[in-house]
């Protein structure tokens, strides 16, 4: 039997707690979300968006969901990630640029190198 343990006026934000329940291992049915997105007039008037999981698993999708209202499952700020990461990579190399301006330019597909990963090898 199936129960619901969630409501949401905001369907992305029921597919975001959805897939948070299927990481978590609960199999979790997000109900009315096409209804939701199609007739964004009828969200209240249907319920909201519902996430529907096994009687079984009830208690212990709420408390992931509990969890997650409480902010347990929060990226990092942008000052601890500063610290944490470094630059992010450039995967771009100069052939590729060339590449991508003759497509937009010429509409000619030319192939193109990638840049070696680990080299600080920029010719390529």
């Amino acid at each position: 039997m199936q129960v619901i343990v969630a409501r949401y006026t905001d369907p992305l934000e029921a597919q975001i707690a959805g897939g948070l329940l299927q990481a978590e291992g609960i199999a979790v049915h997000v109900g009315d979300t096409h209804t939701a997105l199609a007739n964004w007039e009828w969200r209240l008037a249907i319920g909201g968006v519902k996430l529907h999981v096994a009687a079984a698993q009830a208690e212990r999708a709420r408390d992931v969901l509990r969890r997650l209202d409480a902010g347990e499952f929060a990226l990092p700020s942008e000052d601890d990630a500063a610290s944490v990461s470094a630059t992010p990579v450039d995967r771009e190399s100069l052939s590729s640029r060339l590449a991508w301006i003759a497509l937009v330019v010429l509409s000619l597909p030319v192939p193109w190198r990638r840049r070696r990963s680990g080299t600080g090898d920029t010719s390529t």
